[in-house]
């Protein structure tokens, strides 16, 4: 008769192993290789708190006021529904607060270069601020934007092949 502490051992051990190779496999991110999902975010008299996916990026946050980042998400993504949320706050207060934010998510190519004023031809998403918005911040209330957005590993794959 088999001991039951061994044979337990030795199914986790299988389970284990069998895991650790799926994750080698599953965990890559959905965009192919030479292709970048550019993330550019600029502000003037706003601090930004960015978070993709629900995660804190400090990159592409700051608190001074005045920031311009930008930096590929392709191991932050993940194939199908993603989100990117910006919180602005204020940095200053009075008639010469000129809210302002840019956030782009475009798609490149290796070797190409990325605007982060001007989004090119291959655009996820582009966001400003809209009107009410800026007077939300000139008041000093803080604004949550927010941009939902689909990744599909087949379609990136279509926009490298017909761009070689």
């Amino acid at each position: 008769m088999p001991n039951f502490s061994s044979t337990l051992g030795s199914a986790l051990r299988r389970f284990g192993a069998t895991a650790a190779i799926l994750g080698l496999f599953g965990c890559g991110s959905p965009v192919p290789s030479d292709m970048f999902l550019t993330m550019s975010v600029s502000t003037r008299d706003v601090a930004v708190s960015t978070s993709i996916n629900d995660k804190y990026n400090e990159f592409l946050s700051g608190d001074s006021g005045n920031m311009a980042g930008s930096m590929p998400l392709n191991k932050l993504v993940k194939e199908g529904e993603n989100t990117a949320s910006f919180t602005l706050t204020p940095v200053g207060s009075g008639d010469d607060l000129q809210p302002g934010f840019q956030a782009s998510l475009e798609i490149s190519l290796k070797g190409e270069i990325v605007d982060t004023e001007a989004p090119g031809e291959r655009v996820i998403f582009s966001r400003t601020l809209s009107e009410s918005e800026a007077l939300s911040l000139k008041a000093g209330t803080p604004v949550t934007i927010t941009e939902n957005f689909t990744i599909e590993k087949t379609a990136l794959t279509a926009i490298k092949e017909s761009s070689q």
